[in-house]
């Protein structure tokens, strides 16, 4: 296993999700399939809502593989399914109950347990699945998957001949678990609804709506405004009382299922709600939600389009490399049946994704290991999208920089080394942004706050149109520095194990922390993971790697800054020798025993040769683990597991990547002639089986001295566990045995599961395809080679790329003319050789640079020209180069469809509508959604009125839109925006917006006739300078692309003259195939339908600054602080004066001024935070 093995002494059950559903093909454009690879999925809420939110549903296809390591959560979702496919809308209210609600009536449980004896009798094997009523749609992808599920589904459907006493017991089991997890709840109950509230958290918040629901379900088992009596509440829901780890009641103690629906639909002012929700509202609002879910999915899995869901059981990286290519990965740390991934007939399973969703995985298996597993499932093309999301605190002071903890190297050095990156680091904004996060943050500044960070890793030139082939991504390697790399690999192996680094921990003066998590006990990441991180490394770049890795290990050894690194040596050795990166320690050639160790090697003296590795194979009797569960829990903490083979008390390799089984275990033949083979014990950790612990080590090293070596089972030391040395010894040993006694077995081959499926033959693991030689492209002039990568101070900061010219026309321009370089687009360099007879080159780099700033190597002799460009920067502050101004929000045409690459697609016509009358809280929730748009530098560039930043201009006229839309202002509703020409004559309209979401452009064809239609508007003029405007018309093509339903014509003007269409101050930069199309029958509509034709539907969402690229919080916090310190101190909020007669906000009534301009100069903050 590439993480740590946890000893799993507290579990909780994630039957249920936390977060709001997410729509899985928002970065999709209407023509593409779905290929998703869902990781740690826990509930469906994602996929039914997509059913329903996605514009395109009843005709786009989707193939969803989805993974979670808990069978019963895959046991629970495809039993879901099976039931929406059997029932129509009448069973909806059953339904919800079997799989929200853990106390339910008789008639739900007798449908749950038909449901599962008629699931258990179409199971019993996979090709009886397949010919079966749901084969057509459900394809589990292993028979080991199917084996599992059916277990669960056995143990629901035996309730049905429980006897009272059985009901009654299972009901006690639950009352006691649920006493037990009620003392752990706290206050993340407030952080959860307020994220599913979105911008009307206040609502749900400060009311304490969601505290009062969350007890109202944790006391009665049901959500608001179902029937609490003892009928309704007559049994405990079996799909709540079993998991892996046997039979009890340990649904997380956080759970309410209002938090995965959008609640911000019955807080939010649209028809019908109420003043102020209750708990019955809530309660209502999510189970009719969920209902309308029910009615999209029915009527999905019944359409003559592709639609396929594959449920795997298993751990998400094992998966991964399973899907990779490689044979004989075990489904789980805790399970030792292989992954045998089967299709069935019919639709292959895709062996590459459009999409891969990761939920929070990178909370609890490290952003690293996913990252390292996940990427090179992507898909190479402009529109795939890899998506990582985090829920636990940051370590650092500033909240936004978690993602910067848990990489441990600067991004742009990262993104090139892993050729993906966050697409906020690419565009310098976001689309998504948590608006209770944001306040909370401001309101509460300690480091240790938990926030909510998605981010969206794209390949960084697939928004470029001129850096792709035919619309096709050309992806390709980069050549790297063997010492620099080197040295960041160096950097990145220290930042995984820097909870080792007692004293640099100690310097700081706090607990150890790793990757940002709150909990110094638990430690992500083993050496696997490092060697992972290597080989991923390794298929993307092109460098001298015996060099690196003879530079790396040199120094990994003779590093003594991390206090277990030298006993982790071999560990981390094995796993760079069995992933093909090196051979050093144990694997050197030629190899010799070091004399201090006196070896005496026998104990592969009856073998044919010695191997390079063994499985050590350790039968541990379950008594020794029985001192963990008889200690304190929360004593005990989060025990991880690893083994220690000791060498005749002269060394101590800790092996982490461990390998558990339960059951019997048997032997047969000797040498290397012997195999093994375990008898499962289903029940696990609850059983009562020996547990079965498999490490694989250097067959040298338990060769110096087989008789005095000895193999430890031990506890990972943490700062955690030093309370545990008084019941387990200074070593935290559990077991151990003599290396040649009867509980060791040593193996060439792992042991075997009896009964399981084996793999077919072994193939070569695959690898990211490159582009098939070292040329990154070629020409008719010119071959390109692969871009090369310079550092600054242990920082990419330059590409260059060789241009070498290969025709005769090519040598001849250079020899005459030399070259030059423009700027051609954000990875693009246009480079023209010669005078007379030019030659023009477009040379794409992997990454954006800033082009008009390359530079030239010109080798006239040698024939060829390099091109050598600075990246772009990361600070939006200086932002030139790149995606920058103009290019942030881009169109390309994929060999596919039109994509809009920066922005995410939203159906428009599922969204709720808004009542726009004016009132306070209307006030409220438009600043709350606005605020985050901008960050700390734009707010102060704000109040000083600088408008050098075009970027900034366009944020700050879409809050004016939104504002004066919405009557937030000055209680007046305006619903459409002329955006027009500072100083132009006669008023020239250059664009017009309406709300809702309706954009004219003007060109100089229809100017005329259109401004006759447009006069009957009313219209509120927002004046901008020139560069503004063509932001604002770069921007529209993406606005459009994102909400169309339409199809582009074959005669479509994007083909011919690109997109956007042109820049021009009065020429239209949109196609007109969307003219007319979809147009909502709104009150502006309605009352002048001669304008329709003209109108294109857009979805104008607002634009967010990126916290771990610039701090969007430090005004806010510094505005909140002077705010309660003028009102504390009697002095004035902005100047700090205390003289004087002070004014008093006539708002909030607390904030103090000195003047009217203070006041005013403040506002922009302060408007932020004020509260009535």
């Amino acid at each position: 296993m590439a993480h740590s093995v946890i000893i799993p002494r507290r579990t909780f059950f994630y039957a249920i999700g936390n977060t709001c559903a997410d729509l899985l093909t928002e970065t999709l454009p209407p023509e593409e399939s779905l290929d998703l690879l869902l990781l740690g999925c826990g509930d469906p809420r994602s996929i039914l809502y997509t059913t329903y939110a996605d514009g395109v549903a009843d005709r786009r296809e989707f193939d969803i593989t989805f993974c979670d390591i808990e069978p019963a959560i895959i046991a629970r979702n495809v039993l879901l399914f099976t039931l929406l496919a059997d029932t129509g809308k009448a069973s909806d209210g059953d339904i919800w109950n079997i799989f929200y609600h853990f106390q339910i009536p008789e008639a739900s449980l007798v449908r749950l347990q038909n449901q599962s004896s008629k699931l258990v009798d179409l199971s019993g094997s996979l090709e009886q699945w397949l010919e079966g009523p749901y084969g057509k749609f459900i394809r589990p992808r292993t028979q080991q998957t199917l084996s599992d599920l059916r277990r669960f589904w056995n143990k629901y459907a035996a309730t049905a001949s429980f006897t009272k006493a059985q009901h009654q017991d299972m009901r006690n089991r639950l009352n006691q678990g649920r006493s037990s997890l009620m003392t752990w709840q706290r206050g993340d109950v407030k952080d959860m609804a307020g994220r599913s509230a979105g911008p009307f958290y206040s609502r749900i918040i400060h009311f304490d709506t969601a505290d009062v629901h969350f007890k109202h379900y944790w006391k009665h088992g049901v959500v608001g405004g179902c029937p609490t009596d003892a009928a309704a509440l007559a049994y405990a829901n079996p799909t709540f009382m079993y998991t892996q780890l046997g039979q009890g009641f340990c649904l997380h103690y956080g759970t309410d299922p209002i938090f995965g629906f959008h609640l911000a639909g019955i807080l939010g002012p649209f028809g019908g709600n109420p003043p102020k929700a209750t708990t019955r509202d809530l309660g209502g609002y999510a189970i009719r939600e969920f209902s309308r879910w029910c009615a999209a999915f029915r009527e999905r899995i019944t359409a003559d389009v592709r639609f396929v869901l594959r449920p795997h059981v298993g751990d998400a990286l094992s998966l991964c490399r399973a899907l990779g290519g490689e044979q004989d990965v075990c489904v789980s740390a805790y399970d030792s049946r292989p992954i045998v991934l089967e299709d069935g007939p019919g639709w292959p399973a895709p062996v590459s994704f459009s999409v891969i969703e990761t939920s929070n995985l990178a909370d609890h298996i490290g952003l690293l290991n996913v990252l390292t597993s996940a990427a090179p499932l992507l898909r190479k093309s402009p529109t795939s999208t890899l998506h990582t999301n985090s829920l636990h605190p940051s370590a650092s002071t500033k909240s936004g920089y978690a993602l910067l903890e848990r990489l441990g190297a600067d991004l742009t050095t990262f993104s090139l080394l892993s050729g993906l990156a966050p697409l906020p680091l690419l565009t310098k904004f976001t689309i998504k942004t948590s608006p209770y996060d944001y306040y909370a943050n401001i309101r509460d500044s300690t480091d240790m706050r938990q926030q909510h960070q998605p981010i969206a890793w794209k390949y960084p030139a697939s928004g470029d149109q001129a850096a792709l082939v035919d619309g096709a991504l050309r992806w390709t390697p980069v050549s790297v520095d063997a010492e620099e790399l080197r040295d960041v690999l160096h950097k990145l192996y220290l930042h995984m194990f820097a909870v080792e680094n007692i004293a640099q921990q100690l310097s700081k003066g706090k607990a150890p922390h790793i990757e940002g998590i709150s909990n110094p006990s638990v430690i992500i990441y083993v050496r696997a993971s490092y060697a992972f991180l290597l080989r991923f490394i390794k298929d993307r770049v092109r460098t001298e790697w015996q060099t690196v890795m003879d530079g790396l290990f040199a120094a990994i050894q003779v590093d003594r800054t991390l206090i277990f690194g030298n006993n982790n040596y071999q560990d981390l050795s094995t796993h760079a020798h069995l992933l093909g990166l090196d051979s050093h320690g144990f694997f050197a050639e030629p190899f010799e025993y070091d004399a201090a160790f006196q070896a005496k090697p026998e104990l592969f003296t009856g073998w044919k040769s010695t191997p390079r590795t063994v499985h050590v194979v350790l039968r541990t009797p379950r008594s020794a683990f029985r001192r963990l569960w008889d200690m304190d829990v929360d004593m005990l903490g989060t025990p991880m597991l690893q083994c220690e083979v000791i060498v005749a008390r002269k060394s101590q390799a800790i092996f982490s990547s461990v390998q558990l089984d339960f059951g019997k275990l048997g032997k047969g033949g000797s040498g290397e002639e012997a195999a093994a083979w375990i008898e499962r014990d289903e029940d696990g950790w609850e059983g009562n089986s020996p547990v079965i612990l498999r490490i694989t080590v250097p067959a040298r090293m338990l060769d110096i001295d087989p008789r005095a070596t000895k193999v430890q089972v031990s506890l990972r030391s943490t700062p955690r566990t030093a309370v545990l040395m008084r019941e387990l010894g200074p070593r935290l040993a559990l077991f151990d045995a003599d290396l040649m006694g009867e509980d060791v077995y040593i193996l060439k081959d792992p042991p075997r599961v009896r009964g399981a499926k084996l793999p077919s033959a072994i193939p070569e693991p695959s690898t990211l395809p490159t582009t098939g030689t070292d040329a990154q492209s070629a020409s008719e002039h010119a071959a390109k080679e692969v871009p090369s990568v310079r550092f600054t101070n242990g920082k990419i900061s330059h590409i260059g790329i060789k241009v070498n010219l290969i025709s005769d026309a090519g040598k001849a321009a250079l020899q005459e003319g030399g070259a030059v370089t423009g700027e051609l687009s954000p990875c693009t360099v246009q480079l023209v050789i010669g005078s007379a007879k030019k030659i023009e080159e477009s040379v794409a780099f992997p990454f954006p640079v800033i082009g008009r700033d390359a530079k030239l190597r010109v080798a006239r002799k040698s024939g060829y020209v390099e091109v050598i460009a600075p990246v772009a920067k990361e600070d939006p502050a200086n932002g030139d180069g790149g995606y920058d101004k103009t290019h942030r929000t881009p169109t390309v045409l994929t060999n596919r469809a039109l994509y809009a690459w920066a922005v995410t697609y939203v159906d428009l016509d599922k969204q709720p509508v808004l009542l726009l009358s004016y009132n306070q809280a209307m006030v409220d929730w438009i600043q709350t959604i606005s605020s985050p748009m901008f960050s700390g530098r734009e707010l102060l560039m704000q109040r000083s009125h600088d408008q050098t930043d075009t970027w900034v201009n366009l944020k700050n006229s879409m809050a004016h839109f939104l504002m004066f839309a919405t009557g937030a202002v000055d209680g007046k509703k305006c619903p459409a925006f002329s955006l027009c020409r500072r100083g132009s004559e006669d008023g020239f309209i250059d664009l017009r917006i309406f709300f809702p979401a309706l954009v004219y452009v003007p060109s100089r064809a229809n100017k005329k006739k259109l401004s006759l239609i447009l006069t009957k508007f009313d219209i509120r003029n927002i004046l901008m300078d020139d560069e503004e405007i063509k932001a604002w018309k770069a921007l529209l093509p993406s606005v459009v692309e994102r909400c169309r339903t339409w199809n582009h014509l074959p005669s479509c003007a994007y083909v011919q003259k690109g997109i956007p269409l042109t820049l021009d101050i009065d020429e239209s930069p949109i196609c007109d195939c969307g003219c007319g199309k979809n147009i909502p029958d709104s009150e502006v509509m309605g009352a002048h339908r001669q304008a329709k034709p003209y109108a294109t539907r857009a979805a104008i969402g607002l634009l967010y600054a990126v916290p771990y690229l610039e701090d969007s919080g430090k005004q806010f916090h510094a505005a909140y602080a002077r705010a309660s310190n003028s009102a504390a101190a009697n002095k004035c909020a902005a100047c700090g004066k205390a003289q004087g007669t002070l004014m008093t906000c006539g708002r909030c009534k607390q904030t103090k001024y000195c003047s009217r301009e203070c006041q005013t100069g403040d506002w922009k903050v302060h408007k932020k935070i004020c509260r009535a």
